[in-house]
């Protein structure tokens, strides 16, 4: 490892890329893409570099100059025609994936929508259900209150029956004591004409026997009075109690009612129940669509990714391929500058910097490399094409 840190694979890999990018791969290229290093270190590990390939292309370095022109200028055009199909096919591709992640955010946007109208239904139908639940509950409750409503009214029916067969037994009663009347009447009236016509010395005794009648009738006639107000207090209650059974029925009736009512508050809500159910498994079957959807999306973003990789990797090959040619054609290419021609020194750090010189002659290593015999105020200087440009 050099002294200021850098290493000949980063060196290596600012060299590649500065190529890969049709660039030349200069000291002070390099230098500005690492951000540290000395010219000395990295021109060696770039010297190194050079050598490592052209042990690779020792094969190639006896190609004539118009066959490196031609491999030069196929291997260019390789890269063109593949850059220029990479970036159209790049291009297609950023296309359909911005039109695929619009899809997928319309379908993110749908499921979500989907998956709050379904909390939406879930809520309406737990709170259905414990309407259902309330409402059997006041079905349980008004059932129990008919049972009750009903054992009561069965009790006051035969309350009323005992009342009616009661009522049925005083009039009887009151006929008989009425029919008994009429013929003790009768019995006295035909008693009286009997005694009239018989011997006067009897009148004194019948008068007494009928004053002993008129008593008896007296009686009778309050045991009658007495018959009547019994009679007339048995109608009282029992029109109080036709009264109760009337209120009972009627009461009877608003509970048949409400139960109605009840029960087709019931079929209302086990229709709605039902239709909830039908659209949650319809949302729930649009959610397993939409969840196929993205998938088959992600499959074939898949699928795109993949060809970029391959094209990638294709385009990394052909650079590689580039940079062999671009090496040869260098080898083959003729110098620079011209015998005679004036040059300047461009690079900042030698010490010849900003100095014209005359090119005396020029030299071509086996490396690639060319180098100049420069001569500044008769005295001569061997220097690299990389650091002169023409005056």
């Amino acid at each position: 490892m050099a002294r200021d840190g850098i290493t000949k694979h980063q060196v290596q890999q600012v060299r590649n890329e500065l190529i890969a990018q049709g660039r030349h791969p200069s000291v002070e290229l390099v230098r500005s893409e690492l951000g540290t290093g000395s010219n000395t270190t990295i021109l060696k590990y770039l010297r190194e570099l050079e050598v490592d390939e052209k042990g690779r292309l020792d094969n190639l370095s006896a190609l004539s100059d118009e066959l490196g022109q031609f491999v030069g200028h196929l291997a260019q055009r390789l890269q063109e025609e593949a850059m220029q199909r990479i970036q159209t096919t790049e291009e297609r591709h950023n296309l359909v994936v911005a039109e695929r992640q619009r899809q997928l955010d319309v379908l993110r946007q749908e499921l979500m929508a989907i998956s709050e109208h379904r909390d939406k239904l879930e809520h309406q139908h737990r709170e259905a259900l414990a309407q259902i639940e309330e409402l059997k509950h006041a079905r349980h409750q008004d059932a129990l209150q008919l049972s009750s409503i009903t054992a009561e009214n069965r009790h006051l029916s035969g309350t009323i029956q005992d009342k009616d067969k009661h009522i049925q037994s005083l009039e009887e009663k009151h006929t008989h004591a009425r029919q008994a009347l009429e013929h003790y009447r009768e019995s006295v009236k035909t008693q009286r004409e009997q005694e009239q016509h018989r011997h006067d010395h009897q009148v004194q005794q019948l008068q007494a026997e009928l004053r002993l009648s008129h008593q008896a009738l007296s009686v009778k006639q309050q045991e009658c009075t007495t018959l009547k107000a019994q009679t007339q207090q048995q109608s009282e209650e029992l029109q109080h109690a036709t009264q109760s059974v009337s209120k009972i029925e009627q009461q009877l009736l608003g509970i048949q009612n409400s139960q109605q009512q009840t029960e087709q508050k019931l079929y209302r809500k086990d229709t709605e129940l039902n239709r909830l159910q039908k659209q949650h498994e319809d949302l729930q079957q649009q959610y397993a669509e939409a969840a196929a959807k993205v998938a088959s999306l992600q499959e074939k973003e898949q699928t795109w990714l993949q060809e970029k990789a391959a094209l990638s990797a294709s385009l990394i090959t052909q650079q590689q391929l580039w940079q062999t040619f671009s090496t040869v054609n260098a080898i083959s290419t003729p110098p620079r500058y011209a015998k005679g021609e004036d040059v300047i020194v461009i690079d900042a750090e030698h010490a010849l910097y900003d100095r014209i010189g005359r090119v005396e002659r020029c030299v071509k290593k086996r490396d690639g490399s060319v180098k100049y015999s420069v001569s500044f105020d008769g005295e001569t200087y061997t220097l690299p094409d990389r650091i002169l440009r023409l005056a």
